[in-house]
């Protein structure tokens, strides 16, 4: 069997890591190197991973301290660059992988055509309307090909890593972290410009214990929408069907104003684009249920609006050239992955 490396990017959060790391040292697949990468903790995370690695002496482990903080994938990087493997596996502190997790992603490279695999993230029982709003946004449906990869479950060929995971985002303000943030999206988007493969390996499990208030909450949707709307920017990609539907729903009642005989037909409209929202992202994407999606509605509309304004916010800031972002075209991207979408680009549930 190939080496695999698995990077695992921490900052604050000693006990989940503490758990997460046990379980990569459980994996069924040899040769492992673990590479653990703290983003300068100020927890007891460097005592968990002292404790590791003198529990683990024959297991191939590198810890490495940012100092100070630089961000979740400039940690990446850091273990990219160290990595010695054939392949990459991406964790992250939060994650417990089932026994055989490393194995099902290697698995699934069955070519040289396949440049990146990603699995099954599973969500705890929700403790709040949040957790249950945000269940199933790590959720890659269908099988075979894969429509985006998943940074906290995803393996990557080392060779396809010679640079590093983008770091744009440190040229604007703000931190895209992975959390459905378009930073992985990028790597895909990379990926199948050059003609690779990118895989679903439905057994390759972890599980994604994340809580969420509704401070956290919020402040994801409009991180969220500034990192999609930098994306786009980036790639010259189409606005995001969800923020289509909210800003049409919009016009809808503006266009009330000034003739109160259509403020029915407006609110009816305006109806109708919201629920296209709700059941294109959290029914068919995220794999609710219709009560869960009706209870959940109410936050999720405040949601959509805080991603609209993040992205809105963030391509006012790009115009206005107070953010600097490089433009790119990746040659095939846009006619490629137009024969699996009609938008022209990888979907993600947010």
């Amino acid at each position: 069997m190939q080496l695999v490396s698995v990077v695992v990017p921490t900052r604050d959060r000693a006990p989940m890591l503490a758990r997460c790391l046990d379980a990569l040292a459980a994996q069924t697949h040899t040769p492992l190197e673990v590479i653990v990468v703290d983003d300068g903790s100020t927890d007891d995370t460097p005592a968990v991973i002292e404790r590791f690695r003198r529990a683990h002496p024959h297991l191939a482990f590198t810890g490495l301290r940012n100092d100070p903080p630089r961000g979740a994938n400039p940690s990446r990087n850091r273990g990219i660059a160290l990595a010695r493997g054939a392949f990459v596996a991406f964790e992250d502190d939060d994650c417990i992988a089932d026994p055989d997790w490393v194995e099902q992603l290697v698995s699934a490279f069955v070519s040289a055509r396949v440049g990146a695999v990603t699995g099954t993230v599973l969500d705890p029982p929700p403790r709040n309307i949040y957790d249950l709003a945000l269940a199933g946004t790590h959720l890659v449906s269908g099988t075979g090909q894969a429509r985006r990869v998943v940074a906290c479950n995803m393996c990557v060929r080392r060779a396809l890593l010679p640079g590093k995971l983008d770091e744009d985002r440190a040229r604007v303000s703000g931190d895209m972290s992975v959390s459905g943030r378009s930073d992985e999206e990028d790597l895909y988007l990379k990926l199948k410009a050059e003609g690779f493969d990118v895989l679903i390996a439905r057994e390759a499990r972890t599980l994604h214990i994340h809580h969420h208030a509704r401070g956290s909450f919020y402040r994801q949707a409009k991180e969220s929408g500034g990192a999609a709307a930098r994306l786009g920017y980036k790639y010259g990609l189409p606005p995001r069907l969800e923020l289509l539907c909210l800003a049409s729903g919009h016009l809808f009642a503006l266009g009330a104003l000034p003739a109160p005989v259509m403020l029915a037909p407006s609110v009816v409209c305006f109806g109708l684009f919201a629920g296209a929202t709700l059941v294109y992202n959290e029914i068919w994407r995220k794999g609710k249920s219709w009560r869960q999606a009706l209870r959940i509605a109410p936050v999720m509309v405040g949601y959509y609006h805080a991603r609209t304004y993040g992205y809105l916010l963030q391509l006012a800031r790009l115009a206005l050239g107070i953010d600097q972002l490089e433009r790119v075209r990746l040659p095939g991207v846009h006619e490629r992955e137009s024969r699996f979408h009609p938008r022209g680009r990888a979907r993600e549930p947010i």
